[in-house]
């Protein structure tokens, strides 16, 4: 018996296994896609008997294609986080790893087995991903084929054109929503790095808690969720305007003076803390300037917190048959 096995086997593959795995792999896909492949089919013939088989395949093209492009751009984000941050602990997280089975070693490929579950993972993510967005084809199509509104009325608190409201903001709104999933997801990756990394130091005696090189993924990771929140952040101003209040709908005289401007604020600190994060992540990454990076959007949300309580508290309140729904100070006399 050898003094050490290696785990798994290596083994010439068998011709027939390989016809097995296709044969598995055509029926899943012909069960799963069976259905839709009809639908589509039937679509076809209907389109096709009016005459507009072309609108069918626009259609088509469209929905396949937003399909394809964001659960491309998903799994290769997702994807190549993974490998830069394996590239980065890579001193921390071995290649292989000795367990111990009936008194004699075990060579576990830890390397290998890490990358096979990250690209089934990204992949079954991106798969998802894109049947998410294609379900919101419509959103992206009115965006992209909208009409020119430069001449329509403009709301007299953005300055925003009608048709900004109905097809522009709704698609930068379901972008944001999957830039800050994937920031999300990128910064739970991250933390589970630092976690794995943080734990082999401490098995082999040398951990230190200032260490660099350990913070720098989650340092990018902080970056880009930050900058994702600020986009969501100033996309969201618009949505201000479509709140429900007790006796009107719209943007509320606390709104008008301080929310918006307060939000606006949050959204630059948040992108400044993006850059210092993303900086630091790049040449002398800690904790310290993590947490310094998240102050300034901290504050500037306190100090709107506060400021549109004492507003509405104490100018607002006993005032509000003349400014509850104003979005403009009253005129002096």
């Amino acid at each position: 018996m050898p003094e050490t096995i290696d785990f798994p086997m290596h083994q010439k593959p068998r011709s027939s296994n390989f016809a097995v795995y296709v044969l598995i792999a055509f029926v899943v896909l012909v069960f799963i896609g069976g259905r839709t492949a009809i639908s589509y089919w039937v679509d076809l013939l209907w389109f096709g008997s009016l005459g507009y088989a072309p609108v069918f395949w626009k259609t088509f093209g469209l929905q396949w294609g937003i399909f394809g492009a964001f659960a491309a751009l998903t799994f290769v984000v997702l994807f190549s986080a993974f490998l830069a941050f394996r590239h980065s602990h890579s001193g921390d997280l071995p290649d292989t790893q000795t367990i111990f089975f009936a008194g004699r070693p075990i060579e576990l490929p830890v390397a290998k087995f890490l990358r096979t579950v990250a690209f089934i993972a990204a992949l079954v993510i991106s798969i998802a991903t894109g049947f998410a967005m294609q379900a919101q084809w419509t959103t992206l199509a009115l965006y992209w084929y909208a009409p020119a509104t430069a001449t329509s009325p403009a709301d007299p608190i953005f300055g925003r054109p009608l048709g900004f409201y109905l097809f522009t903001l709704p698609a930068w709104e379901l972008i944001a929503g999957w830039l800050l999933t994937l920031a999300v997801m990128i910064s739970v990756l991250a933390v589970l790095f630092l976690v794995a990394a943080g734990g082999g130091r401490l098995r082999g005696g040398h951990f230190e808690s200032s260490s660099s090189s350990i913070w720098r993924g989650v340092s990018i990771a902080a970056s880009f969720l930050l900058l994702t929140l600020a986009i969501r952040e100033y996309v969201g101003r618009f949505d201000l305007l479509f709140d429900q209040h007790a006796i009107f709908s719209g943007v509320s005289y606390t709104d008008a003076h301080v929310t918006l401007i307060g939000m606006l604020f949050i959204s630059v600190a948040l992108a400044i803390g993006a850059v210092i994060a993303f900086a630091c992540g790049l040449f002398r990454p800690r904790v310290r300037w993590i947490l310094a990076a998240i102050l300034p959007a901290a504050a500037c949300w306190i100090l709107t917190g506060v400021a549109g309580w004492y507003m509405s508290t104490f100018i607002v309140n006993p005032n509000r048959p003349r400014r509850s729904g104003s979005s403009r100070p009253p005129r002096e006399e």
